[in-house]
């Protein structure tokens, strides 16, 4: 299991995990769905997974799933990147091999 707090300096302090096929997110605040501040995604439904830059520059942890939503948009600290490029290296090599 790999598991990551993405940034401290948030206030959601979202921790993502990732645990054979089923990506993780805990939050303090409701920033996934109306109802819950947590959310999952199984990688059958994962399109892609990458680290981008936003416009200020900073890491960014993007998930999109299958249906072309957004799941995850969330900046990352730099002290915790290697971390994350694991985590995506993990949900990518898992969606490869995943046949539903």
């Amino acid at each position: 299991m790999i598991e990551v707090q993405l940034s401290k300096s948030s206030q959601e302090k979202i921790i993502v995990t990732f645990d054979t096929n089923v990506v993780n997110y805990f939050s303090v605040t409701n920033v996934r769905t109306s109802t819950s501040a947590s959310g999952r995604i199984h990688v059958g439904h994962i399109k892609s997974i990458e680290i981008t830059t936003n416009k200020k520059g900073k890491p960014v942890l993007l998930l999109t799933t299958k249906f072309n939503a957004t799941f995850s948009n969330d900046e990352i600290d730099v002290e915790v990147l290697d971390k994350v490029k694991d985590l995506v290296a993990e949900v990518q090599r898992a969606m490869q091999t995943t046949v539903l």
